[in-house]
């Protein structure tokens, strides 16, 4: 028998944890833009699409890269509207924060009609909004959309649904068998269009009223709560970022749930669980504004579907303050959906860490405070580089996919990384 060597034993561990599966799941992002790095700057309101970008920015350039076990890919609506083939994925994003007035994304996929009866807008193309857009073009395009993302639900797929996106849950089935279904979609819609000087100074979050152990908050540090309905809070927007205040909830004290059973929150609270075979995860403390959820399937062989909607669920938030449970609690939502364990670094991307660009062409630059030792594996477990430089020269290795291990020399805390070259 061969002997093997803590050296070899140690790789193998390696690439068990962070390659073994590698692209064995794969997600779509579906976003308003051509390219998920397009801002759409010429939309008829004159409002770029900085939320949507941010979002489609953080998944193609650091969620995935991140992943060894996940692949993932960019669709404009319009793309999937023109027959782009998604059936194969494992889960999909559907992000819309759409940049104009948040009533004009009322009936999102499809446009609003302005009181006149007559002005029709279109919300579907890759040019962004389109103020009396919604020709019979527009509307041949977003029928294709609705029945595509509708097949993938029906085929079992599983969907991730952001902020104005939650509009779609009527039409691509989830409420499919309920009478008037689309009077289950989020009923109240709020928020600015520009960032509101006002609200950069504080810190704002919201309650987690879902499993107190759910993989969602996952490495997410959650404070107490003393609400009607919860007891963990999460800070979503630390102080010192812009923000904008753009929500897509359910409100209980009105719509179709409050007159299907009036009652206490509570019994609109369990009216809304059990009619949609959801599960609460994002609320207000009160109770009455539910701002995340879960959506099991209805129908045997459907998807599992889960929205976030909450004003303090934003992509874009400036300034010097950041996001991260933004991005923590997209990242183990996805994982889930495609159902990927994670596993956790030491070090948290973003907070300590952030490694740039991936993919790489020449240089990989690692921005990181302390003294640091990086080691770059290929594929069949093979360490090719050690340095404790904070540039890793990439110009002379083959196309391919590496593993970057960071160590931090004083604390020994580890990060892991999937590269792309």
């Amino acid at each position: 028998m061969k002997t093997i060597t803590l050296k070899l034993i140690a790789i193998f561990f390696l690439l068990q944890c962070y390659n073994s599966k590698a692209q064995s799941k794969s997600i779509a992002f579906l976003g308003q833009a051509p390219t998920y790095n397009d801002n759409i700057p010429a939309a008829a309101d004159g409002f770029t699409y900085d939320d949507d970008r941010a979002a489609a920015v953080w998944f193609m350039e650091v969620f995935i890269p991140s992943q060894a076990d996940i692949s993932g890919a960019y669709f404009s609506f319009q793309d999937v509207a023109e027959g782009a083939d998604i059936s194969s994925y494992d889960a999909i994003w559907i992000q819309s924060d759409g940049a104009t007035y948040p009533e004009r994304l009322n009936d999102w996929p499809r446009g609003t009609t302005e009181g006149d009866g007559v002005t029709r807008h279109c919300v579907i193309k890759e040019t962004g909004f389109e103020w009396n857009g919604g020709d019979a073009a527009c509307i041949a395009l977003e029928d294709a959309f609705i029945s595509s993302i509708r097949s993938f639900y029906e085929a079992g797929g599983n969907i991730f649904l952001g902020n104005y996106a939650g509009k779609a849950l009527e039409v691509i089935g989830t409420f499919d068998g309920l009478t008037d279904s689309g009077e289950y979609r989020p009923n109240q819609t709020f928020g600015d269009v520009t960032v509101n000087a006002a609200n950069t100074a504080g810190g704002w979050s919201t309650n987690w009223s879902g499993d107190s152990l759910s993989s969602y908050i996952l490495d997410i540090t959650t404070a107490e709560a003393t609400c009607s309905f919860s007891t963990q809070s999460i800070e979503f927007l630390s102080a010192d970022t812009e923000k904008k205040n753009r929500a897509c909830q359910y409100n209980l004290d009105f719509g179709r749930i409050y007159d299907d059973v009036g009652g206490t929150i509570a019994d609109r609270r369990t009216e809304f669980e059990s009619t949609l075979n959801a599960e609460i995860l994002l609320d207000n403390c009160d109770g009455n504004e539910i701002q995340g959820a879960q959506f099991n399937p209805r129908t045997g062989g459907h998807g599992t579907i889960v929205w976030y909607g909450s004003g303090v669920y934003d992509w874009y938030a400036p300034g010097t303050g950041n996001n991260n449970n933004v991005k923590l609690l997209t990242k183990n939502t996805l994982a889930s959906l495609a159902g990927v364990t994670l596993k956790t670094n030491d070090i948290n991307y973003n907070d300590d860490i952030s490694i740039y660009p991936n993919p790489v062409v020449n240089y990989l630059k690692i921005n990181y405070t302390g003294r640091i030792k990086s080691e770059i594996y290929d594929l069949s477990g093979r360490k090719i580089l050690v340095t404790t430089s904070k540039k890793v020269n990439f110009s002379d290795y083959a196309n391919g996919i590496y593993i970057l291990r960071v160590t931090d020399i004083d604390s020994k805390k580890t990060y892991f990384s999937k590269i792309i070259k």
